[in-house]
């Protein structure tokens, strides 16, 4: 298991480590190479095979230019950090995490333990600026094991639309 520690602070972009609790087997941090568990013979670079099997890209590392935000949700408990990947000044891709702990620094600034593998993905591949989950544009990885294939699309546009049937209330008549 992997455990990514992300401190954010208004003016400094933040510090991700990776905390190995006894026991646990030592793990590269987030973005460096992982050993390969591709049959020999086969692309060689974890990017390819990523490729081969999922839509989504490949979240860029921390510190990367193309991240925008990133921020803790305390009501839904996640960790989002948001990307443009096209370079344009518009958010297209999105990732959330769960977290296992948060608390407040002596400075008050949060720090958030989280999983080191997302559990959604929001794409925007239409390019409207708009993550629509009717459209495709939200995936889960229930997993939590980065992209490998088994990400599926997550759709609550359903959740969006009003009912079909808003019953009217009447009051009672003495």
């Amino acid at each position: 298991m992997r455990v990514i520690i992300a401190k954010r602070t208004w003016n400094v972009v933040g510090l991700w480590a990776v905390v190995l609790a006894a026991g646990m087997p030592a793990v590269p941090l987030y973005g460096q190479e992982e050993p390969s568990t591709l049959p020999p013979g086969s692309a060689t670079s974890r990017e390819t095979h990523l490729r081969d099997f999922s839509p989504l890209p490949e979240e860029p590392e921390e510190f990367d230019d193309r991240e925008v935000k990133a921020y803790y949700d305390w009501r839904n408990d996640l960790f989002f950090r948001e990307f443009d990947l096209n370079g344009d000044g518009v958010v297209n891709y999105m990732t959330a995490r769960r977290t296992y702990k948060v608390w407040l620094d002596e400075f008050g600034t949060p720090v958030v333990v989280t999983v080191g593998s997302p559990l959604f993905y929001w794409l925007d591949v239409n390019g409207n600026g708009e993550f629509e989950t009717g459209k495709g544009e939200m995936w889960s990885d229930p997993d939590e094991d980065g992209l490998t294939g088994n990400e599926r699309t997550y759709d609550t546009s359903h959740l969006e639309k009003e009912p079909s049937r808003i019953p009217r209330w009447s009051a009672p008549s003495p």
